[in-house]
């Protein structure tokens, strides 16, 4: 699992097109009359897909944040007049959850649209991928080519939400209905090699599954910790957190977390694009945000008053020698910005 944790999200987004342009996931997927889909999706909790996927932004090309672009314009020009047809709540409802299962047919013969532009829709949305991008605000500075920004996280009413940029995250993950599998081997409508290989099929989906669900697993519960800074939009409301802690919370090993934040990226709900390792700052980092901040509004703070204020009002429990530390690497930063 530790390899497809570390694959690039491009490149993941190949191994989504090549599963569902496979025969045997259409035909499961797609159903037919008389048999139900075999394979649904299940939505992540609070996620969509971002509102700047509907969007194609031009001007990506000649500025050059990123790579392929063209590809993904191309791609977008020719799904999003067919999208514009149908209108985006069907859109939503048929090709990105999969609400409910509908053949092909059955989809074309409710939007109006030809069979032959239904599939080009479902086929052009793989091929967007993980190309996928946000219409407006820059990459931060923090951020580098090889990442991949995978949504703008948003509070609502106290719970994190997530807008995913590529349709594939937003999609969310396989649901094998196995009691409708099952009416398909019974009916007879899988071949003998299409039962042969419907062992593999539905190993990979549980791979890609697996995947998926430990990466957003991941960046749910930093969005639960970092609850607060979320809403203050504060520095020094981030809490610290270690990789460590993180892995422990959610039964995983510190090292698949580290795998899972390297070289991707989130969107805060006010804008910058930030790597996802800044969710998960280090005790020393915080400290130094908080200790900061309230010396400018208070040098004559000792190292004691600080220590209880920060046990008190932001639940860290440190030793006064663990804040006279800190206090000494402000100094420090301070001689070297202003050498």
């Amino acid at each position: 699992m530790a390899d497809w944790i570390e694959m690039p999200e491009r490149e993941f987004a190949r191994e989504i097109e090549r599963v569902e342009k496979d025969p045997l996931f259409c035909k499961l997927y797609h159903g037919s009359p008389g048999l139900p889909s075999a394979i649904r999706r299940r939505r992540w909790p609070g996620g969509k897909l971002a509102a700047g996927f509907y969007e194609v932004d031009e001007s990506r090309v000649s500025a050059g944040e990123r790579v392929d672009v063209e590809g993904s314009l191309d791609a977008r020009r020719g799904v999003m007049p067919l999208i514009r047809k149908m209108g985006r709540q069907a859109f939503e409802r048929y090709f990105l959850h999969a609400d409910e299962a509908v053949p092909l047919g059955e989809i074309a013969r409710r939007t109006g649209l030809p069979e032959s532009d239904i599939l080009k829709v479902h086929e052009l949305l793989l091929e967007i991928g993980a190309q996928s991008e946000f219409a407006g605000a820059p990459k931060a500075a923090a951020t580098t080519r090889g990442t991949t920004c995978l949504a703008r996280l948003t509070m609502e009413e106290g719970k994190p939400g997530f807008e995913f940029v590529a349709p594939y995250w937003a999609r969310g993950l396989y649901q094998v209905r196995y009691d409708d599998l099952e009416s398909w081997k019974t009916s007879g409508s899988l071949d003998g090699p299409e039962r042969r290989r419907l062992r593999h099929l539905l190993k990979r989906l549980e791979t890609l599954n697996l995947r998926q669900s430990t990466i957003f697993r991941i960046m749910e519960a930093m969005s639960v910790i970092q609850s607060d800074f979320l809403r203050s939009r504060k520095d020094e409301d981030l809490r610290p957190v270690s990789l460590r802690l993180l892995a422990r919370r959610l039964q995983l090993s510190p090292s698949t977390v580290s795998r899972a934040l390297a070289h991707r990226t989130v969107r805060l709900p006010w804008g910058p694009e930030v790597p996802m390792i800044f969710m998960v700052p280090g005790q020393r980092h915080v400290l130094k945000d908080v200790v900061r901040l309230w010396l400018a509004a208070d040098p004559a703070s000792t190292d004691a008053a600080l220590a209880r204020r920060l046990k008190l009002e932001r639940g860290i429990d440190v030793s006064r020698r663990t804040v006279n530390a800190v206090r000494h690497a402000l100094h420090k930063d301070r001689e070297l910005h202003s050498e």
